[in-house]
């Protein structure tokens, strides 16, 4: 046993033999969601439940969104340094405004585009 297999985390090596389809599912679900087929087969197993990478559509929005934030708050820095803006209205609408954002990532880290035993993709 050479030095490196010694200081090996995993040392079970499992051969798996799969057909044509489901070689193609492990590989498709497998890089949707950035990870290796060994690397997502793990995941399974530890009961966990890979999602894809959202898409770049969505990291657009939240950058939009954010964007729009940030310009919130300097408009409001300086009307408030004018005083002629009515300071509760305009901290309500970025409150909601970051908690649309917060819901958007919520629902995108816990709900995406889910792999595995998902009905939508036939399984």
């Amino acid at each position: 046993m050479s030095k490196y297999e010694a200081n090996r985390r995993r040392k079970h090596f499992v051969p798996l033999r799969l057909d044509d389809a489901e070689y193609q599912k492990l590989k498709e679900w497998s890089s949707a969601s950035h990870r290796t087929m060994s690397g997502y087969l793990r995941e399974l197993l530890a009961d966990c439940q890979p999602v894809a990478f959202p898409p770049i559509e969505y990291q657009q929005v939240l950058y939009e969104l954010r964007k729009i934030g940030i310009n919130l708050n300097q408009i409001a820095g300086k009307a408030h340094s004018l005083g002629f803006v009515d300071e509760r209205e305009y901290g309500a609408e970025c409150d909601r405004l970051w908690r649309v954002v917060a819901e958007l990532s919520s629902q995108m880290s816990r709900g995406g585009v889910k792999f595995g035993n998902n009905k939508d993709m036939g399984c």
